[in-house]
């Protein structure tokens, strides 16, 4: 009985896995095709002097839309992408 749980268990962690590399998949060729995300968890605004920026959290990754004079454009990465505040030296 403690076997077939744990096989039980296994299929479900894996089936688990698959999905979100799907949803993750998903959610990156709406992010190219300028399509709202299927899931979001959070919306956070932050205001500059010189515009906004968007910032979305999904499960695991977040979208990123910049909408200020300085930066302008978009990003989609993990949860740990960090947002730009400033160009990038060069």
């Amino acid at each position: 009985m403690k076997k077939l749980i744990m096989t039980i268990l296994k299929v479900v962690m894996v089936l688990l896995v698959i999905s979100w590399i799907i949803l993750i998949i998903a959610e990156s060729n709406r992010y190219k095709n300028d399509e709202p995300m299927i899931i979001t968890l959070n919306e956070e605004i932050r205001e500059y002097s010189d515009g906004s920026v968007h910032i979305y959290y999904g499960l695991g990754y977040k979208k990123i839309i910049y909408e200020r004079t300085s930066l302008e454009g978009k990003e989609f990465g993990s949860i740990f992408t960090k947002v730009k505040t400033e160009l990038p030296k060069k």
